[in-house]
């Protein structure tokens, strides 16, 4: 935390390390705070001085600090940890029930709404087609496929991941905690941060869970 904080306080002009390292001793840990404070508060330091004050004062008044974090951000994004490769055993009739739900999403139809690629103000997302005069509940060829049996996955592979894993939404550490490793695999919510997930997924590492939307992949 310190070190991060004389870092940050080194983009200022005319601060070096030595310059930080006195502007942190006394209480100004982040360019923020020297932002708020007033040129005769940075002058009374021990090693600064009227001049050297008024310089940080500008320099500091100039630097965008939406900008910083951005960039504080992407920092962070390089750092993560990469993730390894994690795989699941299969059993032979699991692999060939995996072969036969790919053969069959292959020749699986779209199941849209009735009219959507006729008006905007249809979505394509399904729905059951109740109209009594409705083409398509009825069956008739070319007004598109009707969700029914036949089309589903065979039961003992339904929701599984291509990889094998049962996949688990989570949402902080607490619940990456309470996923089986063997069978399961972790999928973090679009919802989380990034400083979260990065712990999230340094988190996962050490328990050998795979995260199946890591921030960077292994290799």
């Amino acid at each position: 935390m310190e070190e991060k904080a004389i870092n940050e306080l080194t983009i200022i002009d005319g601060v070096g390390r030595s310059k930080a390292r006195l502007l942190y001793d006394a209480g100004f840990e982040t360019i923020a705070s020297i932002k708020e404070a007033g040129v005769g508060e940075i002058a009374v330091i021990k090693g600064i001085g009227d001049k050297l004050a008024e310089r940080i004062k500008k320099s500091a008044d100039s630097i965008n600090i939406d900008e910083l974090v951005e960039e504080s951000v992407e920092e962070e994004i390089h750092r993560v940890i990469e993730v390894p490769e994690i795989t699941i055993t299969l059993d032979d009739e699991t692999k060939r029930l995996m072969n036969v739900r790919k053969k069959q999403k292959g020749r699986k139809p779209s199941f849209r709404r009735t009219d959507s690629h006729k008006k905007k103000r249809v979505p394509e997302s399904w729905r059951k087609p109740i109209g009594l005069h409705n083409k398509k509940r009825i069956g008739i060829k070319g007004k598109g496929a009707l969700v029914q049996a036949g089309y589903g996955s065979p039961a003992a592979v339904r929701g599984l991941h291509p990889s094998g894993f049962e996949e688990i939404l989570v949402n902080n550490l607490k619940d990456l905690e309470t996923i089986d490793v063997e069978t399961k695999a972790a999928r973090i919510a679009r919802t989380v941060g990034t400083k979260k997930r990065i712990m999230m997924e340094e988190k996962a590492v050490e328990l050998g869970l795979k995260v199946l939307n890591p921030m960077r992949r292994a290799g």
